[in-house]
């Protein structure tokens, strides 16, 4: 596969204040930087930081919503909410696992949308309205809670080889005298993280969460059995 330089751009990305200036070339031609870039429909900022990919999927889903409410009028709640799961909330969880957010705020406001929806699907918009109410009655989880399933579910799939990671970034079993009443025999070292940015990536923040949970859900034997199994745990 043939590069144009035209079409190729570069991103430093660190978490650094100062940076040394590097111009990379294609070529013979000098490559231009940006300070973002999307890959694979995930938003990637050169401050390694996930505020711009979040405020994208949520204009977007907001988008989506709106596009139901103005087509979808005299439908019933049910119809609504299969509309919602089709349309809206996929923009909201796709690959979640990498950029799940640990900050409040941008988790936040990836939560407005759906209860922003919720209000539409139960058709009810006063302000005196409880909105965990509807959310219990539609029984929509929070989309926090959905994305520690599918970041669990993804660690699943890396413990059984469904995925492929590279071995240096592999993460390592405990060794058998480490096994305790809370933690299963399939339990990780949890990876050293220096700074607090990289303690809330996936391997650091997603292992202590599998080490801790039931013998039963850990060792489930397929995948579709491990979802159902994780599903019934708050």
């Amino acid at each position: 596969m043939a590069f144009h330089p035209a079409k190729c751009t570069t991103v430093h990305m660190t978490r650094r204040r100062t940076t040394l200036p590097y111009e990379y070339q294609l070529h013979g031609q000098k490559l231009q930087e940006e300070t973002q870039a999307k890959y694979l429909g995930v938003t990637l900022t050169k401050d390694l930081k996930w505020n711009t990919h979040i405020a994208n999927i949520t204009t977007k889903a907001n988008r989506a919503l709106g596009f139901a409410r103005r087509n979808i009028k005299l439908s019933n709640k049910k119809v609504k909410a299969a509309a919602y799961k089709a349309l809206v909330r996929p923009i909201l969880e796709y690959a979640s696992p990498v950029w799940d957010p640990h900050t409040a705020e941008d988790s936040a406001s990836l939560e407005k949308v759906q209860r922003r929806a919720a209000r539409w699907v139960s058709h009810r918009f006063r302000q005196t309205s409880s909105v965990n109410n509807m959310l219990e009655d539609l029984e929509w989880p929070t989309l926090e809670s959905r994305r520690r399933r599918a970041r669990l579910t993804t660690f699943y799939k890396v413990h059984h080889d469904l995925v492929a990671v590279k071995s240096n970034h592999a993460p390592k079993p405990s060794p058998p005298k480490c096994t305790t009443r809370q933690i299963h025999a399939l339990s990780y070292e949890i990876p050293h993280s220096r700074t607090a940015y990289r303690q809330k990536t996936f391997f650091p923040r997603t292992i202590p969460e599998w080490n801790r949970l039931p013998v039963e859900t850990a060792t489930a034997p397929s995948l579709a059995s491990f979802q159902a199994r994780l599903a019934t745990l708050h």
